[in-house]
């Protein structure tokens, strides 16, 4: 092959990685926050929330709560907070660090945690690829537990690179989680399950350790969202995968 072809396959290699990485795995609906998720944002971020502009590297993600925690779980968007707050108030000893891009969502789960004096929660309004990518210390093994519970399942084929389990993101959890560390998902659409299986199946970094249909399991709250898809008659389903 010339060099000149050799150089644009690398290219054009290079760009479609680079596009399954910073495809968005959200919609930008900011929606109508109200008056107590105004107060919640404006009175309660300097206690909860955590500023990461772009030049900013987290080098010790223990040392955003003031001392060592037994584990660290990364909340990866938690909506309006319900499964954050729930289980930063079972686990006090462990550190909870939300993830979520949409400013009514990250106002209800300030208020969650302020009605539940929690101490151990920390929040960033950021993208999580963003925060991923750019924001950690490389040195990676941040977090023992990563939780996506009840993404956008992109149901559209052309949105499929869309969806927030891909192999871009399980590349970026295999650096950030801990070794044995755990992904939780929860979802009620059948075919993102299946969906998750396939693209965790397809990486041998990673391994299935439980599966479970309308089992929640006893440490994950019920959100929100859980609750509207089993009003519509949607199986839940709960996969967990350990990385080597």
């Amino acid at each position: 092959m010339r060099r000149s072809s050799l150089l644009l396959a690398t290219l054009a290699a290079h760009a479609l990685h680079l596009h399954a990485l910073e495809a968005r795995s959200f919609v930008r609906r900011q929606g109508h926050c109200t008056k107590r998720q105004r107060r919640a944002l404006r009175e309660l971020w300097p206690a909860y929330g955590v500023d990461v502009p772009w030049n900013r590297t987290i080098d010790d993600v223990h040392a955003l709560y003031g001392a060592p925690r037994a584990r660290a779980v990364l909340d990866i968007g938690f909506g309006h907070g319900d499964s954050l707050a729930g289980m930063a108030a079972a686990r006090p000893n462990d550190a909870f660090f939300g993830v979520e891009v949409h400013r009514p969502g990250v106002g209800s789960a300030l208020l969650r945690c302020e009605e539940r004096e929690l101490s151990n929660v920390r929040v960033a309004r950021i993208d999580a690829f963003t925060l991923l990518r750019d924001h950690l210390a490389p040195r990676g093994g941040h977090f023992d537990e990563c939780c996506v519970f009840f993404p956008d399942p992109w149901f559209k084929e052309k949105d499929e690179h869309r969806r927030l389990i891909r192999p871009a993101m399980l590349d970026l959890l295999a650096v950030h989680l801990k070794p044995g560390g755990h992904l939780h998902v929860a979802t009620d659409v059948d075919g993102y399950a299946r969906h998750v299986e396939a693209t965790l199946a397809a990486d041998d970094r990673f391994v299935e350790a439980r599966r479970a249909t309308d089992a929640r399991p006893d440490w994950r709250p019920e959100t929100q969202y859980e609750r509207r898809g089993a009003a519509r008659g949607h199986a839940i389903t709960d996969l967990t995968f350990a990385l080597r």
